[in-house]
């Protein structure tokens, strides 16, 4: 289990360095724009935190051989883990720049840690519930482009600044061991997964609104939906009942799709 835990660890670490390079990459890509002096006139800091509610969160097959299988469980639907990870505090912060008065860049690391997943499994055979549960954590780097309305022609709303505005980028998550319980069973009363992280494709669509608080100083507040990819467990052998049994299984997976309300400041220099 120790060998595992620091496994797990080291693996977290290789990705964080990797999504810090890509940071790194995608500055030098915004920094490009510093050749003209007219756009280097309004760089800004973003610090914010936010709360995500993440729904459908449901486990299917993401190898071979397959934990659930390609058959109807005990309630009709396809085998598999249904639940979410409910609600979740996290936090980002950014640095962008603003190309017109219209028109702003940024680019944006956030963090998701201790995302609680709850569902129920649906394993032919088991009567009453199967509950399954887990931890995750999600790290995102996201390129955004931002249209500001105040910043039109012919528009003037004072010290308010409607935005809406996208983002691209990559999300690496992980997810640690999970664990499938069967109360009503007497043999097999629970099994574990093995742990396991996945980076893809990310993006995000916003809008929100700021408001002036001083000359430099801006209340920023909006909606978002976030898509992270997928939440993946590792291929490996299941524990069953606390002893390491010799049955294979493949990876499984689940969607990290939130709605989320963020908050934050936004200094401008």
């Amino acid at each position: 289990m120790i060998n595992a835990t620091a496994a797990l660890m080291a693996r977290r670490k290789r990705n964080v360095l990797k999504f810090f390079r890509t940071a790194v990459t995608l500055n030098l890509v915004l920094l490009m724009f510093v050749v003209s002096p007219a756009l280097a006139a309004d760089w800004y800091i973003r610090a914010s935190a936010g709360v995500d509610w993440l729904k459908d969160a449901n486990f299917s097959d993401d190898g071979s051989p397959a934990l659930f299988g390609p058959v109807n469980g005990s309630d009709g639907r396809p085998v598999g883990a249904y639940g979410d990870f409910d609600t979740y505090v996290f936090v980002e912060g950014a640095a962008g720049m603003r190309l017109m008065p219209w028109l702003r860049t940024e680019l944006a690391l956030a963090y998701r840690p201790s995302m609680h997943y709850a569902g129920q499994a649906n394993f032919i055979g088991v009567t009453g519930p199967q509950p399954v549960s887990g931890n995750a954590d999600s790290l995102s780097g996201l390129a955004n482009l931002y249209l500001d309305i105040n910043g039109l022609p012919n528009i003037s709303l004072g010290r308010f600044q409607p935005y809406v505005g996208g983002g691209i980028g990559f999300a690496t998550n992980w997810i640690d061991a999970m664990t499938y319980r069967f109360p009503t069973l007497t043999r097999h009363t629970y099994s574990i997964i093995p742990s396991g992280n996945r980076t893809d494709l990310a993006f995000m669509f916003t809008a929100g609104t700021g408001f002036e608080l001083t000359k430099h100083l801006i209340l920023d507040i909006s909606y978002r939906y976030s898509d992270l990819g997928r939440v993946q467990t590792s291929a490996g052998t299941m524990q069953r009942d606390g002893s390491v049994s010799t049955e294979e299984i493949g990876g499984t997976s689940a969607p990290l799709r939130a709605h989320g309300i963020l908050m934050g400041l936004r200094y401008h220099f």
